[in-house]
């Protein structure tokens, strides 16, 4: 049998333990928080870019004086993830360099240390498309300046989004009033923009109002670049050189 000062000592113990990890606990909690994030460009493609976050509390108010850390990953195994960190904001505003390395799918994780301790963390998902924000077509249909030729050329994909496999390209040709050109001849090629891949090459064929059809097929997904030769009857040709991404169907 134990000694009752033995058991009265032990039971004291047990209560002072839970209370002084339950007060730990509720302490490490973070306030309600509301955290949000942007990106500069909005066009979100291989290359540099700028997270902007905010960070308020449940009222609204900014929080300043954060420490705010960000994990990206790519949403598949193979590279490396882009680490940042920042403590400079303004009116609960961080502003932080950022780099897509790669196209495809992306977790942002931001982790956000509060003044007072706690912590907050968000994931985020986005898409970055493989090619860079300068060279991107964001739009089925892209016209080339004149560049003093006397021509337009416009440059559109069926369907929309290019998909490996057989597609058309239509190429509308334009003189700089708008009078549509229906005399000329118009031939595509096509290579990818790293080595190791056959180049296409397609033929147009004039369809009505300037229009010019182009059936192909594309046959890998990744960064293209396509070629448009147009050859008047006098001779004279034109050229102008398109991005365009291909993606899997």
């Amino acid at each position: 049998m134990k000694p009752l000062g033995m058991v009265l000592s032990t039971t004291l113990c047990v209560i002072l333990l839970s209370a002084c990890g339950s007060g730990d606990s509720s302490a490490s909690l973070p306030p309600e928080v509301d955290l949000s994030v942007r990106v500069e460009p909005q066009l979100l493609a291989v290359g540099t870019a700028e997270l902007i976050i905010t960070l308020q509390d449940a009222q609204g108010s900014p929080i300043d004086g954060a420490v705010i850390q960000v994990h990206g990953n790519m949403d598949h195994a193979g590279m490396a993830p882009v680490e940042r960190e920042s403590r400079e904001s303004l009116n609960g505003v961080y502003r932080i360099p950022f780099e897509w390395t790669m196209g495809g799918g992306w977790i942002v994780t931001i982790i956000a240390t509060l003044p007072d301790g706690g912590k907050v963390s968000r994931d985020f998902p986005f898409t970055v498309e493989a090619i860079s924000s300068e060279s991107i077509i964001k739009r089925s249909t892209v016209t080339a300046a004149p560049m003093n030729s006397g021509l337009n050329i416009a440059y559109s994909t069926e369907p929309a989004s290019a998909l490996v496999g057989d597609g058309m390209v239509t190429v509308t040709l334009t003189s700089p009033d708008g009078t549509p050109i229906t005399d000329a001849s118009v031939n595509l090629t096509g290579d990818m923009t790293h080595a190791g891949m056959m180049p296409i090459s397609a033929e147009g064929k004039h369809v009505g109002g300037g229009q010019y059809q182009i059936p192909l097929r594309w046959t890998m997904a990744g960064a293209w670049q396509v070629t448009i030769t147009v050859t008047r009857p006098d001779g004279t040709q034109v050229k102008r050189t398109f991005d365009q991404e291909v993606v899997m169907p």
